[in-house]
């Protein structure tokens, strides 16, 4: 365990010797109901895993806008011994001209609580394991903006415009525990937390004091077994921001069919967020609050993992006349 505290150490060295300009990070929808939750928590990193796992995802939002948001993240997971995993997480988020690459390293120390340690070929738990661990994790990231004003028209005279592409940069940890058993299942972390914040509160600087921009998340599994193989696993996920003070809570419901060779899963998930809008619907102002309903589609298939979600704005206000779709694959050696 040593040799992995000094890599750590090591990485906290390297990645604090960035300047950091500017805060921010990539929006949780409901990717971690993909059977990945490392997406979310970094003390979940290689839960249920004996060897590696890998898994790609894609998130698409609004196919009939053009420059639309979209996500790529991809997850690395390797069981290095019996309690010590070692995890990746690359994003790549682009919403138009704006930009955004991520890449977070993650350390996780298991502590088997009834000694038994995880060695199945399988990805997922049946009411025959015996499952009762607690994890920590940490994980360092570097963060990087881009705008990109290659495009602009170089006739508008504006200050602001520089007709290149410029950049920013930040070091960023997350830190988290998990406890995981058969049935129950929880986790809380805090991600975002800054290494080495800027003092500066000027109004015309664009280096501002960035540590409160913690957040925070809190999340609860329980899996109910039956003997004619139907599982049900209710869950929910509270996240709150720190600098916006903006809170919003989910609510899934899983049910999962176990077969031959793997399992197949259905789900939904509904989230309310704390962020209304007001506006005018005949001479009644209305606040409209932030809510969405996701279904969700999945299969483990021996090694693999395949899932699809659909998020629908449930709101009277919307944009776009298609929702987010998620798309994941994974395959576990």
């Amino acid at each position: 365990m040593i040799k992995y505290l000094k890599c750590i150490l090591f990485m906290v060295i390297l990645l604090n010797s960035f300047n950091v300009k500017s805060q921010g990070f990539i929006p949780i929808f409901n990717e971690y109901l993909s059977e990945n939750l490392y997406l979310a928590h970094p003390a979940m990193v290689g839960v249920n895993l004996s060897g590696t796992r890998i898994q790609f995802g894609s998130r698409k939002q609004w196919f009939n806008i053009k420059e639309a948001p979209g996500t790529n993240l991809l997850t690395l997971e390797y069981k290095a011994k019996a309690n010590s995993i070692l995890g990746v997480q690359i994003i790549n988020d682009h919403n138009g001209y704006h930009s955004k690459k991520s890449l977070y390293l993650t350390y996780g120390y298991r502590i088997y609580l009834n000694d038994e340690i995880w060695n199945t070929k399988r990805s997922f738990p049946t009411k025959n394991d015996n499952i009762k661990e607690l994890s920590f994790g940490l994980s360092l990231g570097s963060v990087k903006y881009n705008l990109d004003q290659t495009s602009f028209d170089s006739r508008i005279i504006d200050p602001l415009l520089m007709n290149n592409s410029s950049q920013q940069s930040y070091v960023t940890f997350d830190v988290g525990t998990a406890y995981v058993s058969t049935h129950l299942s929880s986790q809380f972390s805090i991600k975002n937390i800054t290494l080495n914040p800027s003092n500066s509160n000027s109004e015309e600087s664009n280096v501002f004091n960035s540590t409160n921009f913690k957040h925070y998340l809190f999340s609860i599994q329980y899996e109910i077994y039956s003997d004619n193989g139907w599982n049900l696993e209710p869950s929910f996920l509270i996240q709150y921001l720190e600098k916006t003070k903006e809170r919003s809570s989910d609510y899934n419901l899983k049910l999962y069919r176990i077969i031959p060779t793997g399992r197949i899963w259905i789900g939904i998930s509904y989230r309310r967020n704390s962020v209304g809008i007001s506006y005018e619907d005949n001479g009644t102002i209305i606040n409209q609050y932030y809510r969405h309903l996701t279904p969700i589609l999945g299969l483990n298939y021996k090694k693999y993992v395949f899932s699809y979600h659909y998020t629908s704005n449930l709101g009277k206000l919307n944009i776009g006349a298609s929702g987010l779709h998620y798309f994941t694959i994974g395959i576990t050696l």
